[in-house]
C-alpha cells in the first residue's frame, strides 16, 4: 500500500514499481512500466484467446444445429413424398390389373367367411410389392340419402313404442233438462320399432397387416361401413323386419306385405293411368301430388331412382313445356313441378305392378332407430395368426305416418 495525502493506495502496475524503485531512479521507473505493461498484455491476450474459444464452441454448436434442421428437412421431405404417393390413404389410381384384385378383396370383406382371410402371399399380395402406386381406386358405390330424408332418433333400448291416437270421440246436443247419454270414446293404438343388428367379421393375417404399402386396416374399417350402409339403406326401402331387421318403407303401400300393420293403415297408392311409352305422364304427377293432405305438402319431395328421373326429365305438360326443372345451385335438389327431387337407388325401376315413385314428407312418414353406432372389436385371438375385426351395428326401422306419403302404382 502506498500514502498520499493521508489516504492509502494499493500499488498497481507501473504506479507499484516507481514506488518499490523510488522516484530518483529513471531505468527502474521504466523497467517497471515495462513489467507491467508485459504483464498487463499476457492478461489480455488470455481473456483473447478465452473469447476465441467461446467463439469456436458457438460456431460447431451452430454448424451441429444446421445439420439437425437438415436432416429434419429431408425427414418432412420423405414424409411429403409418401403423402404424395398416397401411402397415408391418399387418391389415385392403380392398374387395372390392380383394381380388379381390390375389387376382389373387398368382396372377401364382406363375405364374414373364414376362407376370405386377408392374407400377405394370397389376395392382399398385390398391395405389398417392392413398390407401387401406393393407391386404391375404389369401386363406385351406391348409397342413398335415406338417413338425410327420415327421421333418425337415437334410443337407449332395444326398442321404441309410439301411441296414434285413431281418435272416434263423438259429441252431440242437448236440452237444458235432457239426459246425458253415455258418447263414443276415441281409440288409442301402439306401434313398435325395434332394432336388429348387423354385422361383418373379416380376418387380416398379421403378416399383411404388417407389410402390406397401405392402411389395410383403415381399408377394412371403410370397407365394412359402407357395406353396413348398403344393408341398412336397402333395409329402409324393402325390408322384411325378420331377425327385427327394418321394415321398409315400400312394404307398406297398399297392397304390399305391411298394408295393414300400422294402426294408421297403409300408405295410399295412387294408380298410374297413362299407358305411354314412359308408362307414367304428366297428369299422373298431378294426381300423386293431389293425393297428399295439405297439412304434409310445405316440406314434401319425390323419391325416384335414377331412370326414373331420366323419364321425368322428358316429360311435357300441355302446352309442350317441360315439367322438370333443373337446379341451378350447388347442394341445392332438381324440382319436378315445383317439389324437391332425391336419387334413391333403392327405388325400382318403372314396370308393371312397381312402384318407381314416392311424394310426400319423408321425415314424418319414416323414423329410423339407432341403438348404437358401429363398434369394431378387434380380435387377435380367435384364430391366429388372423386378426379378426367384429363389426357390429343395431339399428332398426318402420313407417311413422303412413298418410305423410303416397306412392306412384304402375
Amino acid at each position: 500500500m502506498m500514502k498520499k495525502n493521508g489516504k492509502q493506495y494499493p500499488y498497481c502496475g507501473a504506479i507499484k514499481v516507481f514506488a518499490q524503485a523510488g522516484e530518483s531512479n529513471p531505468a527502474a521507473v521504466i523497467d517497471g512500466i515495462r513489467s507491467g505493461l508485459q504483464e498487463w498484455q499476457n492478461k489480455q491476450n488470455g481473456e483473447v484467446n478465452s473469447l476465441r474459444e467461446q467463439l469456436s464452441a458457438g460456431e460447431k454448436a451452430q454448424a451441429e444445429l444446421k445439420q439437425t434442421i437438415t436432416e429434419l428437412q429431408a425427414s418432412y421431405d420423405d414424409m411429403a413424398k409418401k403423402i404424395a404417393a398416397g401411402q397415408m390413404n391418399g387418391v389415385g389410381g392403380v392398374s387395372p390389373e390392380a383394381a380388379a384384385r381390390s375389387a376382389a378383396m373387398a368382396s372377401y370383406l364382406r363375405s364374414g367367411e373364414i376362407n376370405a382371410a386377408l392374407t400377405k402371399d394370397g389376395n392382399i399380395g398385390v398391395v405389398a410389392p417392392s413398390e407401387w402406386d401406393r393407391t386404391v381406386t375404389n369401386k363406385l358405390v351406391e348409397i342413398s340419402p335415406a338417413r338425410k330424408l327420415f327421421n333418425v332418433k337415437a334410443t337407449e333400448k332395444a326398442a321404441f313404442t309410439k301411441v296414434y291416437n285413431l281418435h272416434g270421440f263423438t259429441s252431440g246436443w242437448v236440452g237444458e233438462t235432457e239426459a246425458r247419454p253415455e258418447t263414443e270414446t276415441g281409440e288409442l293404438k301402439s306401434y313398435e320399432f325395434r332394432t336388429g343388428e348387423i354385422y361383418a367379421n373379416p380376418a387380416v393375417s398379421q403378416t399383411a397387416l404388417d407389410d402390406a404399402e397401405i392402411d389395410v386396416e383403415a381399408l377394412v374399417n371403410e370397407e365394412v361401413s359402407n357395406e353396413f350402409a348398403i344393408r341398412e339403406n336397402e333395409a329402409f326401402f324393402v325390408g322384411d323386419g325378420v331377425k327385427d331387421k327394418p321394415q321398409g318403407i315400400l312394404t307398406f303401400v297398399e297392397g304390399q306385405k305391411n298394408e295393414k300393420a300400422h294402426p294408421l293403415g297403409a300408405i295410399q297408392a295412387v294408380q298410374a293411368k297413362s299407358s305411354g311409352p314412359s308408362g307414367i305422364c304428366a297428369d299422373d304427377i298431378f294426381d300423386l301430388i293431389g293425393a297428399l293432405p295439405s297439412a304434409f305438402m310445405p316440406n314434401a319431395a319425390f323419391m325416384m331412382n335414377r331412370k326414373t328421373m331420366t323419364l321425368a326429365r322428358k316429360m311435357k305438360n300441355n302446352m309442350g313445356d317441360y315439367i322438370w326443372q333443373q337446379s341451378m345451385q350447388a347442394g341445392q335438389p332438381n324440382r319436378l313441378l315445383g317439389y324437391p327431387v332425391y336419387e334413391v337407388s333403392n327405388m325400382p325401376d318403372m314396370g308393371s305392378g312397381s312402384i318407381p315413385m314416392l311424394f310426400g314428407d319423408f321425415r314424418r312418414a319414416y323414423l329410423i332407430l339407432d341403438r348404437k353406432g358401429i363398434r369394431v372389436l378387434r380380435d387377435p385371438f380367435s384364430h391366429k395368426p388372423y386378426i379378426h375385426f367384429y363389426t357390429t351395428k343395431r339399428t332398426g326401422g318402420g313407417v311413422d305416418n303412413p298418410e305423410a306419403v303416397k306412392a306412384m302404382l304402375m
